[in-house]
């Protein structure tokens, strides 16, 4: 049987006590199903970023935890927040209509969660409002929150781009109710690492990935209808890949083997021809931690010059597959 630091174990940041409510939610189907759900879609085939939603999840909910200790309902929302993801998830909810806010909101107020949340006098319904409004794990306005605080510091470290260990930078680190705050030094750092995740995961052949799993699963399903969705929201990553492995569409079969054997295929051309894919990043990652009450980029030539490099990432080009 596991111990209950094995089941919240990670290895960014220190140890946080849980309250036994919450090993209870760590144990639930809709938060286990997240260890088998890849954070970083389908780059985690081509990329080392192969951590799951489950440490993602954990990650969150310890800083939560760290700097709004007392503040039970945000620590539920930190755990809680990403039990709706797809399969691969974002990879394929824009391309199939699914929107994983809204099924977050329903797996909170289904029986399995919300009968642990009821026994600790904890109303699901405020859980549900606190995602549904900017708190410190989204930040408010421009402000860097809890949620991608992780993520970029999660992604950095499996990529083996950061410098310095997350933990050791926590006791630069502050959060108030609008989100991250810390020094000059650690600002800039820390936009360093945003920028360095970008250009991993918005980077066209991991782009074009997501677009050739996305492609595959509607092959094989066809329109996702209400008799599927819910069955298909409710997947592992897995349960996709096997049931693409064994489809009746060769092209689906085909797709998922350059996935896997072959992305050497994928070629990016920036004239779009019209033969391919088109695949496209017009929405970047804007948000910067505060420094002395006020965004980064009132102090930081350094923090505007990444920011504006950020902006540099976007693109419209085309995916072809080489024979």
């Amino acid at each position: 049987m596991y111990k209950q630091e094995q089941l919240i174990s990670e290895p960014l940041y220190p140890y946080i006590e849980p309250h036994p409510w919450e090993i209870a939610l760590f144990k639930s189907k809709p938060v286990r199903r997240l260890k088998h759900l890849s954070h970083f879609g389908g780059a985690s085939f081509l990329s080392p970023v192969v951590h799951s939603r489950y440490e993602h999840t954990v990650g969150v909910w310890k800083l939560t935890a760290r700097y709004f200790p007392n503040d039970l309902e945000l620590r539920v929302a930190a755990l809680l927040h990403d039990i709706g993801h797809l399969p691969f998830s974002h990879a394929m909810e824009e391309a199939l209509g699914f929107n994983h806010h809204k099924l977050t909101e329903q797996y909170i107020l289904e029986q399995e969660v919300s009968a642990i949340l009821q026994e600790a006098n904890i109303d699901p319904k405020v859980v549900v409002s606190l995602l549904n409004k900017p708190t410190a794990i989204t930040g408010i306005g421009n402000i860097l929150g809890l949620d991608h605080l992780d993520s970029f510091l999660r992604d950095t470290y499996m990529a083996g781009q950061i410098s310095r260990l997350p933990r050791d930078l926590l006791g630069d680190i502050q959060c108030s109710p609008d989100g991250i705050e810390t020094t000059l030094d650690t600002g800039n750092y820390l936009l360093q690492l945003i920028l360095a995740d970008h250009k991993l995961f918005l980077s066209p052949t991991m782009v074009a990935v997501d677009r050739l799993l996305a492609e595959a699963v509607k092959l094989h399903w066809g329109k996702i209808t209400e008799h599927n969705r819910e069955e298909f929201a409710q997947m592992t990553d897995a349960d996709v890949l096997a049931i693409l492995a064994a489809s009746p569409s060769s092209k689906a079969r085909e797709l998922l083997k350059i996935i896997h054997y072959e992305p050497y295929r994928i070629k990016i051309n920036s004239d779009k021809t019209g033969k391919g894919y088109p695949i496209s990043i017009r929405k970047i990652y804007s948000k910067v931690p505060l420094c002395s009450g006020s965004p980064l980029t009132e102090y930081s030539e350094e923090a505007r010059h990444v920011l504006q490099n950020l902006k540099d990432l976007a693109f419209d080009l085309e995916l072809i597959l080489e024979p």
